[in-house]
Parts: structure tokens; sequence; C-alpha cells
């Protein structure tokens, strides 16, 4: 079980029991709002403006978490998980 959103509540359980301590950092960020200068210099026109916007959220959260970007897209993720599936009903 590779993600966390793949695991039955079970196993979450069974391995946040066996982690006696964890420690994690949080980062507060400011709200981002797009304004003016946002759209002149981020955004070419010819995508969707929330695509714009998604993906300088994206790399600003990579930036600050020191977070390797990915080219996979959200639709890799579901196929690959609908070939699991299927491997495992043979």
């Amino acid at each position: 079980m590779a993600h966390g959103d793949n695991m039955s509540v079970f196993w979450w359980m069974v391995y946040s029991l066996n982690s006696v301590i964890s420690t994690f950092t949080l980062y507060s960020m400011p709200v981002f709002e797009p304004n003016d200068y946002f759209w002149a210099n981020h955004w070419d026109g010819k995508e969707e403006k929330w695509v714009a916007y998604a993906r300088a959220i994206r790399k600003i959260i990579a930036k600050q978490g020191n977070f390797e970007l990915s080219t996979l897209r959200m639709e890799d993720k579901f196929d690959f998980k609908k070939e699991i599936r299927k491997a495992k009903n043979k």
C-alpha cells in the first residue's frame, strides 16, 4: 500500500499506533489571491485562469516544502488505480 488514500482505516490505525513519536513541520502561508500583476506575468491567455492559478500555487507549495514536482497528472493516478484493481480481481 503505497498511498494513504488507498489504505483501509484498520491498517491506518495499525501504522499510526506503531509510531510512538512523530514530528512534523507546519508552514503557515498567507492567502494567495491573484491580482493584475499575476495575470500579466503568469498567465499566457491560452489556458483557463484556474489552471494558471493552480500551477502557480503548486509551484509555491513545492518550493516552500522542498518538494520535487512531478509531471504526472491526477488522471494518471486514477488510471493506475483502475489497473491495480483489475489485477487484484483476476
